[in-house]
């Protein structure tokens, strides 16, 4: 037989419960920010011990090309390759070589932080004017070039050949 209770006795159990889910709630609510406070804590602590590199994205003609910058040294160019049928347009560049598409700017980003924080985004190849004097000509990228325009040889720099 099921037991039979009085409207106060029903009051007086649904009040009980209301109050243990509230201090249930309370103790969950305590535990969640302590649990938060604890997170900033060790964050903080990581990042004082080892900080992460910024990497920040320098919007260069307004739309589709963006430079990744870290320690105040480009590290890549995200850009948009706008060929007819390309399922990925964005593209992350370091120097002239292409190191990853996707279909989203986002995605690209994010390539080039997680990336970079490990420690596995290719490196610039920068030559020197002199070395790039050095190569074919035919083989040199638009930014080898303009940095051969912009050099001037030193004036120890210059050997003469007398006829």
């Amino acid at each position: 037989m099921n037991p039979v209770y009085t409207h106060s006795q029903l009051w007086e159990q649904s009040s009980l419960c209301e109050l243990n889910d509230d201090s249930t709630f309370i103790a969950s609510d305590e535990q969640t920010i302590a649990q938060a406070e604890l997170s900033a804590y060790i964050s903080q602590q990581a990042q004082a011990i080892a900080p992460e590199p910024e990497v920040q994205f320098i919007d260069l003609d307004g739309f589709y090309n963006y430079k990744a910058l870290a320690n105040g040294e480009t590290i890549a160019i995200i850009t948009h390759d706008s060929g007819s049928f390309v399922t990925q347009p964005w593209v992350v560049m370091v120097g002239e070589v292409e190191v990853h598409r996707a279909d989203t700017w986002a995605k690209c980003a994010h390539y080039v932080q997680w990336h970079y924080k490990q420690g596995i985004l290719p490196k610039l190849k920068t030559l020197s004017a002199e070395e790039l004097l050095d190569l074919p000509f035919d083989q040199l990228t638009h930014q080898e070039w303009e940095k051969l325009k912009a050099y001037k040889p030193q004036p120890e720099d210059v050997d003469f050949i007398a006829a």
